[in-house]
C-alpha cells in the first residue's frame, strides 16, 4: 500500500535540493549564460565566481565526456545558487528549504532565461536530487529512521558504517538511491553535521527534445520528477521517522 505523502514537514531534514538541466548547445554555457542572467536580472545576481573544475586545463576536460557537465561557474540568484557548466545548468537550494512551489518557480525562471537566449539546441535530460541528513542526538534517531534491511550470511554488520547505492525506476524516471548509516555532511553556510544520509537523485529518461517543447511542458515535467523523487524518499523512511518529522498533509 502506498504511503500518503505529506505536503511538507515541520522538521525538515533536507540539507540541499538540486535541479540539473543537461543540454546540447552551440556554445559553452559557462561563458555566456552568467552574463545573460546578470543583464536580465541585474539586482538579483551576486557572488559570481569560478569553481575548482575551472582550474582543470580545457584539453583535459575535453578528453573526459562527463566533464562537459561539471559546474565551472557559480552565482547567487534571489537567495539560491546557480551553477553553470559547458553544457549544464544547475539550480540549488541549500537549507533552509524554500518549499517545492517556491523552489520550482525559481528553477523555471532560471531555465527560461537560458531557453530564451537561443544557446540550446536540444534538452538531453533533466533531474532533481534531494539530500537529507538525520542528525545525531536528534529525533528521529538516525539509524532507526532508515527503512532498510541488509545482511551478508551471518556476519555482524554495523549500520553506522554501511552505505547502500542502488537504482530503481519510478513512474518512468530512473532514481538513484544512496543511503548511509553514518556520514559527516557539509552544506552551504552550515556547520558539518553527523548522522544518517538519504540522497535521492531522480533523472528523466525521456527522449531529447527541442527547447520550445521542453519550455511548454517544463512546469509539469518538474512536478512529475519531483513527485517520483518524493515518493521514493518516503518509502525509504520508517513510519516512526515520518511521524517524528511532523508531517503536514493539507
Amino acid at each position: 500500500m502506498s504511503k500518503l505523502l505529506p505536503v511538507r514537514l515541520e522538521k525538515e531534514p533536507l540539507i540541499e535540493a538540486v535541479c540539473e538541466l543537461r543540454v546540447l548547445s552551440n556554445v559553452a554555457l559557462n561563458t555566456y549564460f552568467p552574463g545573460i542572467l546578470l543583464a536580465k536580472h541585474p539586482m538579483d545576481v551576486t557572488d559570481l565566481r569560478q569553481l575548482p573544475a575551472m582550474m582543470i586545463p580545457e584539453q583535459v576536460r575535453a578528453a573526459q565526456a562527463e566533464m562537459a557537465f561539471a559546474p565551472l561557474v557559480q552565482l547567487r540568484f534571489k537567495g539560491i545558487l546557480v551553477m553553470v557548466g559547458e553544457r549544464s545548468l544547475v539550480v540549488a537550494n541549500p537549507a533552509p528549504y524554500l518549499g517545492w512551489a517556491a523552489f520550482r518557480a525559481l528553477i523555471v525562471e532560471v531555465f527560461t532565461v537560458l531557453l530564451d537566449a537561443n544557446l540550446v539546441i536540444m534538452i538531453e535530460r533533466y533531474s532533481i536530487k534531494y539530500t537529507n541528513v538525520f542528525k545525531e542526538n536528534e529525533v528521529p534517531e538516525p539509524r532507526s529512521a532508515l527503512a532498510w534491511k541488509f545482511e551478508i550470511a551471518d556476519l555482524d554488520l554495523k549500520v553506522n558504517t554501511t552505505t547502500l547505492r542502488t537504482e530503481t525506476i519510478v513512474d518512468g524516471f530512473l532514481t538513484i538511491i544512496t543511503m548511509s548509516g553514518g556520514v559527516t555532511a557539509q552544506a552551504e553556510g552550515v556547520a558539518p553535521m553527523q548522522g544518517a544520509l538519504i540522497d535521492i537523485d531522480t533523472i528523466s529518461q525521456a527522449q531529447p527534445q527541442g527547447p520550445s517543447d521542453f519550455a511548454s511542458s517544463m512546469s509539469v515535467a518538474l512536478d512529475q520528477v519531483r513527485l517520483a523523487n518524493k515518493t521514493v524518499f518516503f518509502k525509504c523512511l520508517t513510519d516512526e521517522a515520518v511521524d517524528a518529522l511532523k508531517p503536514i498533509y493539507k
